[in-house]
């Protein structure tokens, strides 16, 4: 008789926290549709289609390779 108690109260105890995790889960979805409704239709978060650009972008700007005169010189000190 006593396990037949536990067996039930162990049933309610589950069934509670599935009920309760559902209703939470629920209310997180409601949120996030109405956040998605909001984002999609608010006039600050449109859509706004990027500039066409019919050129080749422009080459990056040419580096100077090569040491200084200065820094040749400090490294010729070092050199023996």
């Amino acid at each position: 008789m006593a396990w037949e108690i536990l067996a039930i109260w162990v049933i309610v105890i589950l069934a509670i926290t599935w009920f309760v995790r559902d209703e939470k889960r629920r209310k997180a979805d409601l949120e996030i549709a109405r956040a998605a409704r909001y984002y999609a239709h608010a006039p600050k978060y449109r859509h706004r289609s990027a500039e066409r650009f019919d050129a080749a972008p422009p080459a990056p700007a040419r580096r100077t390779g090569g040491l200084t005169e200065t820094q040749r010189a400090f490294f010729k000190t070092w050199k023996r």
